[in-house]
């Protein structure tokens, strides 16, 4: 029976224009499928609900090949003098960018149940009389069935650089309840093909995460679910983006030493240290600083970690053992777990140290001294 059933609904799927099925009341109340175009209509339309079609109103979801299909439920006033209706639903046609009939039903109760597959929709309800003329006629009231996932954020083809400490929001809508709902990021359109693809779980009725952490070029996300009944959906299909790499941050403006300053033995001995400082850069959270020496080629004489103070103190006066030194900052933006995320721009500024040679070195004569 069921097997039969499921190529019955194949069936009406493949000469249904707009894949819509209809359940409930079928009786004909007589010559009435369309209003006369002789016939004037002079009472009161019919009232349509205001919000005939919204999540709350799915009352199944169909599986046919692969494509997904929603029963919803269209309901309408009772008119006065009313003993039927016939319910016309048309679905846009993207080609044609206008509505094209694809239901045209009779009923005597005030609402149907379809089962139709995502697209745009509107429907119209006629009344008619115990004489089976026309009796009032309905507005068009639109309505959109949706795909269960819709992916939102990032868009197909969009450029981005993720920031580690203010990452990018990843978003979509559900029509359905899901259970199980998993983002996926891949390399490949078909996340199954690729065997490093990143999965994330999230809690039910989560729309939402931050980007996670990934390398540069083209990724493919996705949102499975699923339902209450166990049917995994997906959505339409997957959207690409492009990560490129942050640009290099500024590179910090020098305060002291200044450019080719000479620092003497008197400031060394007053002092017992020399102060590196330098201004913060946006969006950097620490700095690396490091010192060079020159002699017969340049020397690397310290370099720190990655800290977020803008100055360095340098108290080992020991390792001065040159003449001309030369000093640099990086900025970096650091992750939380201590990952450099982001380099930045460097430049070095050059200074001296004067090690000054006393005039002379005099001993004293201590003079003849008797012992006994």
């Amino acid at each position: 029976m069921e097997i039969k059933k499921a190529y019955f609904l194949f069936f009406l799927l493949f000469f249904l224009e707009g894949s819509v099925f209809v359940h409930g009341d079928t009786e004909d109340p007589g010559n009435n499928s369309a209003t006369p175009a002789s016939e004037t209509i002079t009472d009161e339309n019919v009232s349509v609900a205001d919000s005939p079609v919204n999540a709350d109103t799915y009352t199944g979801i169909l599986e046919i090949n692969g494509d997904l299909f929603f029963t919803r439920q269209l309901s309408w006033d009772t008119a006065a003098y009313a003993v039927s209706y016939t319910l016309v639903l048309e679905r846009k046609n993207e080609n044609l960018s206008k509505f094209v009939e694809v239901l045209r039903k009779n009923t005597e109760q005030t609402n149907m149940e379809i089962t139709v597959s995502p697209g745009e929709y509107r429907f119209q309800v006629i009344s008619y009389n115990i004489l089976g003329r026309v009796d009032a006629q309905s507005e068009w009231n639109s309505f959109v069935v949706h795909n269960p996932i819709t992916l939102m954020q990032p868009v197909s083809g969009a450029a981005l650089s993720n920031n580690p400490l203010s990452p990018l929001s990843v978003i979509w809508a559900t029509e359905l309840p899901l259970q199980n709902t998993r983002i996926i990021f891949s390399r490949e359109p078909d996340p199954a093909k690729d065997p490093r693809a990143i999965v994330q779980h999230v809690a039910q009725g989560q729309t939402s995460i931050k980007l996670p952490p990934l390398g540069e070029g083209i990724w493919n996300w996705t949102v499975f679910g699923e339902t209450s009944n166990g049917l995994t959906v997906s959505a339409a299909a997957p959207f690409w983006f492009t990560l490129i790499s942050m640009p290099l941050l500024s590179s910090p403006q020098y305060i002291r030493p200044g450019s080719n300053d000479v620092i003497t033995l008197n400031q060394l001995m007053t002092n017992r240290k020399i102060t590196f400082e330098w201004e913060q850069v946006p969006e950097a959270n620490a700095y690396i600083f490091s010192l060079f020496g020159y002699s017969d080629k340049q020397e690397l004489l310290v370099s720190s970690s990655p800290s977020p103070e803008n100055f360095f103190e340098l108290t080992d006066l020991s390792i001065l053992n040159m003449d001309n030194y030369s000093w640099q900052v990086e900025a970096v933006l650091v992750s939380r777990n201590g990952t450099i995320e982001r380099r930045g721009v460097i430049q070095q500024q050059s200074f001296v140290v004067n090690i000054q040679r006393s005039d002379t070195l005099r001993t004293r004569n201590p003079g003849t001294t008797y012992g006994y």
